[in-house]
C-alpha cells in the first residue's frame, strides 16, 4: 500500500462545500502543494481552478490535506 495527500476544496456553496479534490500521489506536503499549483489549484486556503479566482466567502479557513491509502497489488 502507498499514502498519498488529497487537497480538498473549501469553497463554500449554498449546500456545502465544493465537492472537487485533487489526488497529488505523493505523501509529502511540499510536493503535494506543488502539484496542486502546477494544476491550477490556490493552496492557501485550498481551492479548485473554478474556485479560485472567486471571492471568498468564509471567514474561517481549515487547511484539510487528507492522507489516502492506496492499495497496490502484488505479484
Amino acid at each position: 500500500m502507498s499514502r498519498y495527500l488529497v487537497i480538498c476544496c473549501e469553497a463554500s456553496q449554498p449546500y456545502g462545500r465544493c465537492g472537487v479534490y485533487l489526488p497529488t500521489g505523493t505523501a509529502d506536503e511540499a510536493e503535494a502543494n506543488t502539484a496542486a499549483t502546477r494544476a491550477g489549484w490556490s493552496t492557501n486556503p485550498d481551492r479548485c481552478p473554478g474556485h479560485t479566482f472567486r471571492p471568498r466567502t468564509t471567514s474561517r479557513t481549515v487547511r484539510r490535506l487528507r492522507p489516502t491509502t492506496e492499495r497496490t497489488s502484488t505479484p
